[in-house]
C-alpha cells in the first residue's frame, strides 16, 4: 500500500496493489457466486480512521464450477482514507481472497508513516494510477436506476451511450442479496433482471446500493436506493 501526504482536510489518498501470477485472480466488491471481497480496516493511536475503497472496472467470469466477478490480472485499489487529527501513523490490516484452483484468504498488516510529508514519484504515480482507472460518477446519459421490486427479482433499467458490451454489476449490501443480472430488452434502453436471493424480513428503510454499468469500453459507478 502507497500514500500521497494527507491533504488539508485529513483525507488521504493511497493505493492497495494485487499483484497477481498469471492464472490467479481476485475479486469486486461483490464477487457473485464464489470469492471473498476485499476487507480493509484502517486505525491510528487517535481513533479509527474510515475508508472509502474504489475499484476499477470488474469482468464477469464463469470458470464451470461458478460465475464470479473480479479481475484475472493485477490490480489496484483506489483508496480514500478519513485520518484523525493529529495521527503520525496509520496501520491497517487488509483481507483479500485470491485463487487459482481455490481461494486463499491472505492477510496482511500494513503501516504508514504519516509524519514523512515527502512523497516519491513512483509512490505518486501508483496512486495517480489507481485513481485514473476508476470509472466515472454515473450520470443523466450513462446510469442505471431500479424500476421494479419483488420478492425474486428486482429489475433495473440502465442508460449508456453505447450498448456495445453492456454489463450490469450489482453489489449485494445488507439483508440484500443478488444474484448475476440477465439483460432484457427494454427499447432503446436495456434493462437487467437481476434475482434476489435475500430481502429484509419486514419493511426496511431505505438501503443503499452500489452498482458499476461498462459499456463500450467505458464504466461509471453509481447507486440507488431499495426498500422493501
Amino acid at each position: 500500500m502507497v500514500a500521497e501526504p494527507a491533504s488539508h482536510n485529513g483525507k488521504l489518498r493511497a493505493a492497495l496493489e494485487i499483484r497477481l501470477e498469471p492464472g490467479w485472480k481476485t475479486y469486486w466488491r461483490d464477487p457473485g457466486e464464489s470469492g471473498i471481497p476485499p476487507m480493509i480496516d484502517v486505525a491510528t493511536a487517535e481513533g479509527p480512521a474510515s475508508v472509502e475503497i474504489g475499484y476499477p472496472a470488474p469482468e464477469r467470469f464463469n470458470d464451470g464450477y461458478s460465475t464470479w466477478v473480479g479481475y484475472d490480472g493485477p490490480v489496484s485499489l483506489a483508496l480514500i482514507i478519513d485520518v484523525p487529527a493529529g495521527a503520525r501513523k496509520l496501520t491497517a490490516s487488509v483481507l483479500v481472497g485470491i485463487c487459482e484452483t481455490i481461494c486463499i484468504p491472505l492477510q496482511a498488516d500494513l503501516a504508514l508513516d504519516l509524519g514523512d510529508d515527502t512523497t516519491g514519484q513512483a509512490e505518486a504515480h501508483l496512486v495517480d494510477a489507481a485513481f485514473a482507472a476508476l470509472p466515472r460518477s454515473a450520470g443523466p446519459s450513462f446510469e442505471a436506476s431500479l424500476s421494479d421490486v419483488s420478492e425474486t427479482r428486482i429489475v433495473v433499467d440502465t442508460r449508456a451511450p453505447s450498448t456495445q458490451d453492456l454489463s450490469l454489476f450489482v453489489a449485494s449490501s445488507g439483508d440484500w442479496l443478488f444474484g448475476t443480472p440477465t439483460p432484457l430488452g427494454n427499447g432503446n434502453s436495456t434493462a437487467f433482471e437481476v434475482p434476489v436471493f435475500a430481502a429484509p424480513d419486514a419493511p426496511s428503510a431505505p438501503q443503499l446500493i452500489h452498482y458499476l454499468l461498462a459499456a463500450g469500453g467505458d464504466a461509471v459507478a453509481g447507486t440507488f436506493e431499495i426498500t422493501r
